[in-house]
């Protein structure tokens, strides 16, 4: 992640916990988009989206920050981008990363997303049986990116994914919390 002072040490997102009155975990790739906002480490789009998805899925009232959401927006029909809350949602491939963000970024060419969806998609359980799966996974992107990838790296990249597993149970005992069930397509339209 980047350095942020409204980024705590756990990646919470003061600015959208202000907004939704609750934690709002956040990252890197929101952090990036919210860099990249005309009024960067503030309210703002992505600030402002993060703590409505929060809302949401707590099934509060996001109303006012529908409104708030709006007015943020810029003067174009129609609106090109929406809010997905599958961006912001927790998972086991999330974690994952997460940890190994200081030094593997996602590419094009790489199947990265694909891969994290898939393990948030599993959950602790479904990665636990298929750690050996996401071991090779790892071990592949390090392979492409000509980082090393023996039997060594095998454990290191093993004790990754066990640990990333870890920190979502520790994080969400009961599981990650789900959208709301009459959101059609899991998306907020912007």
């Amino acid at each position: 992640m980047m350095h942020c002072p409204h980024l705590t040490h756990d990646n919470q997102c003061e600015v959208a916990k202000q907004m939704a009155g609750c934690s709002v975990r956040t990252t890197p790739t929101a952090c990036n988009a919210c860099q990249n906002e005309s009024n960067p480490r503030a309210i703002n789009v992505v600030t402002i989206g993060m703590a409505l998805v929060n809302k949401k899925r707590r099934k509060q009232d996001v109303a006012e920050l529908q409104a708030m959401l709006r007015n943020y927006m810029p003067d174009e029909d129609p609106l090109p981008q929406t809010l997905k809350i599958s961006n912001y949602r927790p998972g086991p491939g999330n974690e994952l990363k997460k940890m190994i963000a200081w030094f593997a970024k996602s590419s094009e060419s790489c199947n990265c997303e694909t891969r994290v969806d898939t393990m948030n998609d599993w959950g602790a359980e479904g990665c636990r049986r298929n750690i050996d799966t996401i071991t090779e996974w790892l071990l592949e992107e390090a392979q492409a990116r000509g980082l090393p990838h023996g039997r060594f790296t095998a454990t290191i990249a093993r004790s990754l994914v066990k640990t990333a597993i870890r920190k979502y149970e520790r994080k969400f005992p009961e599981g990650a919390p789900e959208p709301d069930q009459d959101d059609p397509e899991d998306e907020l339209d912007r």
